[in-house]
């Protein structure tokens, strides 16, 4: 998987676990989505399931921009 298909992926996840209508961007803020503890767990909880990546929900919230989290997940990603 590319870093587009894996950012589509994950943008696909945020939105889901923060039923986010709108546009999802690198820069778009964590703010923005939500910072609500139960919607960060659904979001590491479907990363782990569909990605076997495991990212806690500390890291989650020390992150700025969704970008950030993109690139957490797409070091440690194999297919």
């Amino acid at each position: 998987m590319d870093n587009k298909e894996l950012f589509d992926k994950l943008a696909g996840f945020a939105k889901t676990a923060y039923q986010y209508k709108g546009d999802i961007t690198a820069d778009t803020p964590f703010d923005e989505l939500g910072k609500e503890s139960m919607k960060m767990i659904a979001l590491t909880s479907l990363i782990e399931d569909e990605l076997d990546v495991e990212v806690t929900i500390h890291e989650v919230m020390k992150m700025k921009t969704f970008g950030e989290l993109v690139d957490r997940v797409a070091e440690e990603y194999e297919e």
